[in-house]
């Protein structure tokens, strides 16, 4: 359980024991806003928290007409954070589950205070090629994660593949990578396909290419031969790798928006976080259908 906003929770200070009764007692015939849906109390360093309905009336406070306790004492924290943004569900999971009680309130940024009651998370793997490093995914994911799906609780994995480190690409006596990135490097390193040099037939017979298909065709574009190619498509490294579970990967086929196949979302290669929010509010959709 999450409020959708924090705007929905009420918080009073009471001097008597927040037991089930004493809540209850306090609450029934009360009168609330209309956006309140939720009630922290506090006692000392107790806290609990409480979810009211309300009769609807023509007026800006409503009467309290039912009482549902969410959390008491022994299963619920309190945590100051004045960084943490209590509208994130993602930020708010993660902290709970640190924290290890059933449910968590935090008093975060501008003092807002929110709670998170234990939920499963929507579980992730972000798969990606570098460098350049850390993956650009993973930081697409946190951004959307803190706005567009504030609202989503997701935990993430990021698994990396090291270009420098593929199979094939260390006996290679020269080599074409796709563009330039930072921390790509290569004894034999000649060139990029995006600005292809000019090559001796020699030359063409010995380089390697880093990239895909589409680098391959690039290359017997410009040099009229087939490429000798170690492939660094991470859709194509995530076929051997076999990962189970939602992923989040990029390829330079998609050109715009996402595409999802099975339980892979994929996005551009130079995918924004519009794309990147769009493609996990799919895969999400899908994997729950």
């Amino acid at each position: 359980m999450f409020p959708s906003h924090c705007k929905e929770v009420s918080v009073h200070s009471v001097r008597f024991e927040l037991t089930e009764e004493q809540i209850r007692s306090h609450l029934m015939g009360s009168k609330a806003y209309i956006r309140t849906r939720y009630v922290v109390l506090n006692r000392g360093d107790t806290w609990a928290v409480a979810e009211i309905g309300k009769d609807a009336v023509n007026s800006v406070l409503q009467p309290v007409s039912s009482v549902n306790i969410v959390s008491l004492p022994g299963e619920t924290s309190f945590m100051d954070e004045p960084f943490l943004d209590v509208l994130s569900a993602s930020e708010m999971g993660r902290l709970r589950e640190s924290v290890g009680t059933r449910c968590l309130i935090v008093r975060g940024k501008s003092e807002h205070i929110s709670f998170f009651v234990d939920q499963e998370p929507f579980s992730l793997t972000i798969f990606d090629v570098v460098p350049p490093s850390p993956t650009k995914l993973a930081g697409l994911v946190d951004e959307a994660l803190r706005s567009i799906l504030q609202d989503h609780y997701v935990r993430y994995d990021v698994i990396e593949e090291d270009l420098n480190s593929l199979e094939g690409l260390s006996e290679a006596r020269s080599v074409l990578f796709p563009c330039r990135a930072s921390g790509l490097d290569h004894k034999g390193k000649i060139g990029y396909m995006d600005d292809p040099p000019g090559l001796s037939p020699e030359q063409i017979e010995e380089v390697t290419v880093v990239g895909c298909s589409l680098s391959a065709r690039v290359f017997k574009a410009v040099y009229g031969s087939e490429a000798r190619l170690v492939n660094m498509c991470p859709v194509d490294l995530l076929e051997k790798v076999k990962m189970e579970g939602p992923v989040l990967t990029k390829c330079c086929k998609v050109k715009d928006g996402f595409e999802i196949k099975g339980n892979i979302a994929i996005v551009p290669w130079g995918a924004r976080m519009s794309d990147v929010s769009a493609a996990l509010e799919a895969l999400m959709d899908h994997m729950s259908s």
